[in-house]
């Protein structure tokens, strides 16, 4: 494998539409870690998390080390929980408004056809929500309708929406909560505000995040820096690197090579919206910037994302050789009675790529963060990636792990 190891990672995180504070982040990083180190037999601890006097940012160190290697990575949590904290404390009344209106714009501006034409999966994604609202409106209709007609029900004309208001509400309140309404609701009238630029304080976090971003590849001694950006993180991230990139022309370069990794992907459900040109600059100045590495890793399985999809090309832009896409097949990191467990909640499947692995497999969201391989060789040699470690842990050398290679390939997608 390859000859200059990683011995010291910058690893810049930003998580999806969730409202995980650094607490909760760290705790969950902590106990998915304890996964990644029994499936590679390898060793590691994670110091405390530590906020920024702003709020803006956590960090904490994470040390991993197998018989022959040892690596450091500093861990940097870019935060924008707050904003989806808001957002879910809102009441119902302004959440079914503001969240309607925003599917509805989605489908009038024609973006909803723009995903079924690029992703018809993701077109899917987007209509259950409105399936799951008319559907509960439409089961109170027939409740009342019942009571109306078969029970007798007095003074109706009063009484009935009434009552079909409080079944709708005992539905929302019941079946929603299971299927996830009040969270679709939110995470659309936040991607249709993002799309409009609607929240200056959200603008003001990602310019702070990007300043943020070259102070970090000013002062770190790391041998490469890594921005990964999941779900809706992932089009967060890409502008915080294009912005990063406008006050520092220079990031990346001078032997801090800066990679961005995107997984899970919600990128095109705002780049394809018509309001959303400057997303698509950002997006067109980035993949052709030389000096930023970055890859895409999709799933099948995992309706939040696209699948098989360049989104620089799904955006209409000129093919520029990025992102990298790579697919993966979730079912292949983790036990099979872990994977049919939770095979049913997309959200779950959605988070995999940022949880550990219980099986060795070429994607590795802890390898990739704390592990000794740089992230290009993981990308261009991603049979070897896994090859490479010995039953121990230890890294073997080149030779024996190009040899391991094809033994891997079956154990891969």
């Amino acid at each position: 494998m390859p000859e200059a190891l990683v011995r010291k990672r910058c690893f810049v995180q930003m998580t999806g539409y969730e409202p995980v504070g650094a607490e909760h982040q760290h705790r969950r990083f902590v106990r998915e870690m304890a996964r990644f180190q029994n499936a590679w037999n390898v060793q590691g601890k994670v110091s405390p998390p530590k906020l920024s006097a702003d709020g803006s940012a956590a960090n904490w160190t994470i040390e991993t080390w197998g018989p022959n290697w040892r690596v450091i990575t500093d861990f940097h949590y870019f935060r924008w929980d707050d904003f989806v904290a808001a957002d879910m404390a809102m009441s119902d009344w302004w959440r079914f408004a503001f969240g309607i209106a925003a599917l509805f714009e989605f489908i009038l501006t024609g973006t909803v056809i723009r995903y079924f034409i690029t992703a018809w999966r993701y077109g899917g994604f987007f209509l259950y929500p409105l399936v799951f609202i008319f559907g509960m409106a439409w089961l109170a209709i027939s409740a009342t309708r019942y009571a109306v007609i078969h029970l007798g029900l007095p003074h109706h004309m009063l009484l009935a929406p009434i009552l079909w208001l409080a079944i709708f509400v005992a539905l929302r309140w019941t079946f929603g909560r299971i299927v996830y309404i009040g969270y679709a609701l939110d995470d659309w009238y936040f991607a249709r505000d993002l799309v409009h630029r609607a929240r200056p304080q959200v603008d003001a976090r990602l310019d702070h995040l990007a300043h943020e971003l070259v102070r970090l590849a000013r002062e770190t001694d790391a041998d490469e820096i890594i921005v990964d950006g999941h779900s809706l993180g992932a089009p967060l991230s890409l502008v915080v690197v294009d912005r990063a990139l406008q006050l520092d022309p220079q990031l990346g370069r001078g032997g801090k090579p800066l990679h961005l990794v995107s997984s899970g992907s919600s990128l095109l459900k705002v780049a394809l919206h018509p309001a959303a040109g400057w997303l698509r600059e950002a997006v067109r100045r980035v993949a052709n910037a030389p000096a930023v590495y970055w890859v895409e890793y999709q799933a099948l399985v995992d309706v939040i994302n696209v699948y098989k999809v360049d989104p620089v090309v799904a955006l209409g832009l000129p093919p520029a050789g990025k992102p990298i896409v790579k697919i993966i097949r979730i079912r292949l990191m983790v036990e099979e009675h872990t994977y049919r467990r939770f095979h049913l909640n997309f959200l779950r499947i959605h988070r995999q790529a940022v949880m550990g692995n219980e099986r060795r497999y070429f994607y590795d969201y802890y390898m990739m963060c704390c592990g000794p391989i740089p992230l290009a060789d993981r990308v261009e040699h991603p049979d070897r990636a896994v090859a490479a470690f010995a039953a121990d842990g230890a890294l073997i050398d080149g030779a024996s792990a190009a040899a391991a290679a094809p033994a891997a390939r079956e154990a891969g997608p």
